[in-house]
């Protein structure tokens, strides 16, 4: 399995004092994909959160990198696909463009976002439990 993480679970995955808001299952998913990625996307929403003074410690990109996750890009492609979810015209933009991303490069988005969840999608998967 290939796996994308939304902004909240890299958040979650780096630090140790939030590594337990994932799930068990999902940290065994984490362990056992073949591919872990997180976006330029969740590093520009960390970032415009912590310049809002909404967010104080973003994780750092070596330590993600280095814990074998790896960066992608957000590409014109992923841009393309944002429309196939219209249900979510006035959801949060970072995740809409996440789950486009996922959807683009066939990868199982790991999320805490219930608005997300509640699409049915089987690529998208709850990183609570």
């Amino acid at each position: 399995m290939n796996l994308l993480l939304d902004t909240n679970t890299l958040v979650w995955a780096l630090d140790e004092r939030r590594i337990k808001s994932l799930g068990k299952q999902a940290q065994r998913i984490i362990k056992n994909s073949d591919l872990v990625y997180f976006s330029s996307i969740s590093l520009a929403e960390l970032q415009i959160k912590a310049t809002a003074g909404k967010f104080k410690n973003a994780p750092d990109v070596a330590r993600a990198l280095a814990d074998g996750f790896l960066l992608m890009d957000f590409k014109a492609e992923h841009a393309q696909v944002i429309n196939k979810f219209p249900s979510l015209i006035r959801h949060d933009p970072f995740d809409r463009m996440l789950l486009a991303q996922a959807f683009s490069e066939q990868l199982v988005l790991l999320t805490s976002d219930v608005i997300l969840l509640d699409l049915g999608l089987n690529y998208v998967l709850d990183a609570r439990d």
